[in-house]
């Protein structure tokens, strides 16, 4: 889990190389236990102290308050100072937690929505290998870019499915795909990274679908993250309602326009992303951005030209 993390160290070392969600199963792990590969359940510490030092700093604010507000743990101690390096002095802080007994983990896993016989037949077969391999490309696109960046969560488009729920869907399977190498062509990829994705047929629906992997789940899940974006983009409470089949792994909802409701897909299709992002932001899951930044940080897409 933290490779300089011996069996009996009780100390949980944080450092740019691993994301916040990374830290929070780690932290997770060492207070509420967790099964390794062998079979054999991991040691569960009383208390635990995260550590960092410089620029690691912030990630072990965040890491400390999500596993203080999921109940994980209880802060019992913080210290700060100053650390002699090779190189110079660095700002070191040192958060001591305690374990708490009651903690009850948030039910993670779901599965993959079936895929219709409708998608399935001679008619729609043209359209699936469009809606497939647009899915297949942009999994490759998001896996880069997350490499890149760190990431791990992305919000993006999709034109193929065209405001079809379930060819989003498939879309979006298409994207978690594992790649196979022997292909000339790499395609999916993207199955370990968080997204949520957007299409459009025309100004009267807008087609939403997110993706959270169950390793990711203890920062949000799928249903609950889809959820809060439409919330956050002022859609009614009454017609905010994940389809049937929506779980931690997969939700998705069709919205329709609804003028007494004062609902405007087209309206709203400027802002889910946005938001999206926005809920992550919340939860200490991707970088905050400064408020006196002119440019906006999307981490997907920011094309909007539908």
């Amino acid at each position: 889990m933290v490779a300089d993390k011996k069996e009996d160290d009780n100390v949980l070392r944080i450092s740019k190389q691993h994301n916040v969600p990374f830290y929070v199963r780690a932290g997770t792990n060492f207070l509420q236990g967790v099964t390794g590969k062998d079979g054999v359940e991991k040691k569960i510490f009383e208390t635990i102290v995260v550590s960092a030092l410089g620029a690691a700093i912030p990630t072990a604010a965040t890491v400390t308050g999500i596993l203080q507000k999921e109940n994980v743990a209880t802060v019992e101690k913080v210290a700060t100072g100053y650390t002699e390096l090779e190189y110079g002095k660095r700002a070191h802080i040192m958060v001591t937690l305690k374990r708490n007994p009651a903690f009850v983990p948030k039910a993670t896993g779901g599965k993959a929505p079936e895929t219709p016989e409708r998608l399935k037949g001679d008619k729609l077969e043209k359209k699936m290998k469009k809606v497939i391999k647009e899915g297949g490309k942009r999994g490759v696109e998001i896996e880069g870019a997350s490499a890149m960046g760190g990431l791990s969560f992305f919000c993006t488009k999709c034109d193929e499915p065209a405001g079809d729920l379930d060819m989003l869907v498939e879309c979006m399977k298409a994207m978690n795909a594992k790649s196979d190498p022997s292909e000339e062509e790499r395609k999916g990829g993207s199955g370990e990274i968080g997204k949520l994705i957007i299409s459009m047929a025309d100004d009267n629906n807008l087609c939403v679908c997110a993706y959270v992997p169950k390793a990711l789940q203890t920062g949000i899940n799928a249903k609950d993250w889809l959820s809060l974006t439409m919330t956050a983009c002022g859609l009614p409470k009454e017609l905010n309602v994940p389809r049937e089949d929506s779980n931690a792994l997969y939700a998705q909802m069709k919205i329709e326009n609804n003028s007494d409701k004062n609902v405007f897909c087209l309206k709203l299709r400027d802002y889910v992303i946005q938001h999206a992002n926005g809920e992550l932001r919340k939860k200490g899951l991707i970088p905050d951005i400064q408020d006196d930044d002119d440019d906006e940080v999307v981490y997907g897409d920011d094309d909007f030209d539908m």
